[in-house]
């Protein structure tokens, strides 16, 4: 079964509100440095401290963390092993910086397999070990209760603090202990079911509307494979509408689906003589789709959109000619330009270093890393190395704002659970991507702000 189709999530979190400005700079003013004020502070604080067992996960000499990540299911072996390599290149690169709380850091990893049981799991050991999990990345992650009731090493049920890479469910975006590095753009508290609100950004739509055309109608494609996905496309593309994009016609798609089933699919974009289309799945689905409006002759479209789960070197290497001119939304500096941003530069070293390359999952796994020291540095400045507790740690979280990390990422609120419509618009030229907006490299299209605010039930709205 292929199941590439769940970036899809982390495409939709990437479209999130609130912005401060197109040049990014984390909120010290240091762009790019190997260490913050925040994190220099608290070094300063170590030296000759007794330092002391303080909570589950934190001794003397170290502070553990763990990643658990979807990585060895034979349904799709591998899926978030960049989240795991990332987290293991973060510690190496804190630890050789001075470590993290006057302490090394231990990361210990946790396979949840594609299965909520295993998630469970996972949480429940990381629980007893642990003082935080860092750059969560397991689709499948539905019972937060275990995450919500876990003890700290006074027998509380402080919670288990996690710093995750990708949340799918609406039970952990709006979990009270957890945090997105990238926030999403429903509202909480959800029940699941219902109307939800959505904060969307409009600087991709903005941006065609104003440079490519104001004539923009066409077909959509939703992710059908879980409730989930489909409740992360449809408020996106219930903002495009409501921005000025028509929707002449939705599909709902499986990410199992071959080129034949985008056959009525080109059809339509024929029929309407669409000048615009959108597929919610994974690269393969675009892939698919530009084919076959390739072999069906379709020559309306103006713009093909796709966000950050097309940002995939296989979309060039398997679409060939049929992705010309598609595309790609990102909220974080391309991995193109680690030679212009030192922080950037850090992960490709680290990681090369432990034998491993970078990919998209992995530069966010590298954020949760670097939020988590700042949080816990943070208390090390204002209270001392043996401060250091969960309680502590969520409330370091929630004080979390205008992160940047480095100048990888525009402002985002983490500890308000608040992204940025802040993106840079990729697109496909010669076999390549090239960066078209901004086309200053290290910048990022900001478009003042701007979001548009829907409350729609996202699993009734659909309309495939």
């Amino acid at each position: 079964m292929r199941l590439r189709w769940c970036v899809i999530a982390m495409a939709m979190v990437l479209t999130a509100a609130a912005c401060s400005g197109a040049s990014v700079k984390d909120s010290s003013g240091n762009g790019s440095g190997a260490t913050t004020p925040s994190s220099a502070a608290a070094n300063s604080k170590c030296a000759g401290a007794a330092l002391q067992a303080t909570e589950t996960g934190v001794t003397d000499k170290t502070i553990t963390v763990t990643v658990t990540a979807d990585t060895g299911s034979p349904i799709r072996p591998g899926l978030f092993q960049g989240s795991v390599d990332a987290v293991k290149a973060w510690a190496n690169y804190e630890n050789d910086n001075g470590g993290v709380g006057c302490r090394q850091v231990v990361v210990k990893t946790k396979d949840s397999k594609l299965s909520a049981d295993e998630a469970k799991n996972a949480v429940e050991a990381a629980c007893t070990d642990s003082i935080a999990l860092v750059a969560t990345t397991a689709l499948f992650f539905k019972d937060v209760q275990v995450l919500e009731n876990c003890k700290d090493k006074a027998g509380k049920a402080t919670g288990l603090p996690d710093i995750a890479d990708l949340q799918t469910e609406s039970t952990q975006q709006c979990s009270a202990v957890s945090y997105a590095v990238i926030p999403g753009t429903g509202s909480c508290p959800y029940s699941g079911t219902g109307p939800r609100t959505f904060v969307v950004g409009a600087t991709a739509t903005d941006y065609y509307l104003n440079n490519v055309s104001k004539d923009l109608h066409g077909v959509y494609v939703v992710p059908t494979d879980l409730t989930s996905t489909i409740a992360a496309s449809t408020p996106q593309f219930r903002a495009q509408a409501k921005l000025g994009v028509k929707n002449d016609k939705e599909f709902g798609e499986s990410g199992l689906a071959s080129q034949p089933a985008y056959t009525p699919v080109a059809a339509a974009m024929k029929q309407f003589n669409a000048t615009y289309a959108q597929n919610g799945l994974d690269y393969k689905g675009t892939v698919l789709m530009r084919k076959e409006a390739q072999a069906q002759g379709v020559n309306s479209v103006k713009v093909w959109n796709c966000t950050v789960q097309c940002y995939d070197k296989r979309l060039i290497s398997e679409g060939g000619s049929a992705v010309d001119k598609q595309w790609v939304w990102v909220g974080l500096l391309p991995l193109e330009e680690k030679d212009a941003n030192p922080m950037l530069q850090n992960l490709f070293t680290y990681e090369q270093k432990i034998g491993k390359t970078p990919d998209g999952f992995g530069e966010t796994a590298w954020l949760a890393g670097l939020a988590f020291a700042q949080a816990v540095n943070s208390i090390v400045d204002t209270q001392g190395p043996n401060a250091i507790t969960r309680a502590n740690l969520l409330t370091a979280i929630k004080g979390i704002h205008d992160f940047t990390g480095g100048g990888i990422a525009p402002p985002l609120d983490i500890g308000n659970k608040k992204g940025s419509p802040c993106l840079i618009g990729l697109q496909v030229q010669n076999a390549k991507f090239v960066r078209v907006d901004p086309p200053q490299v290290g910048q990022f299209d900001c478009d003042g702000n701007k979001t548009v605010t829907i409350t729609i039930d996202p699993l009734k709205e659909f309309k495939g």
